[in-house]
């Protein structure tokens, strides 16, 4: 991630096709409203998925991919600021599972690539 986006924050991975935060996940994001508040700070949250699919169909498995990606990243915006961080602070974006931080090959690597990132920008 280009630091123009700001730093990296925190990280709220989901379960296979999965948008829901939990309650840790809300005390993470309850941190992340109390820096942001401190700071000022603007938040982009980026959705990610993993690479797998249940469509093998190129085409679609990339629009799933993406959708989920930005219902994630959407899912994450909501709960900011129902926490009370205003709208216009807040921007989404949706990678699909075009930045994987680890590798497939094991349901570990694919499970951290379902992810949420928020970065704070200064």
């Amino acid at each position: 991630m280009p630091s123009a986006a700001g730093q990296l924050t925190a990280v709220i991975y989901f379960g296979h096709g999965s948008t829901g935060l939990d309650n840790n996940d809300l005390s993470v994001l309850r941190d992340v409203v109390a820096i942001q508040r401190q700071n000022n700070a603007r938040i982009l949250v980026v959705g990610h998925s993993s690479s797998r699919t249940g469509s093998t169909d190129a085409v679609n498995h990339r629009a799933v991919n993406l959708e989920t990606s930005l219902k994630r990243a959407d899912s994450v915006a909501r709960a900011l600021r129902r926490l009370g961080v205003p709208a216009g602070q807040v921007v989404t974006e949706a990678r699909a599972d075009n930045q994987p931080v680890f590798h497939e090959f094991m349901p570990t690597g694919e499970a951290g690539n379902r992810r949420a990132e928020i970065y704070l920008a200064y």
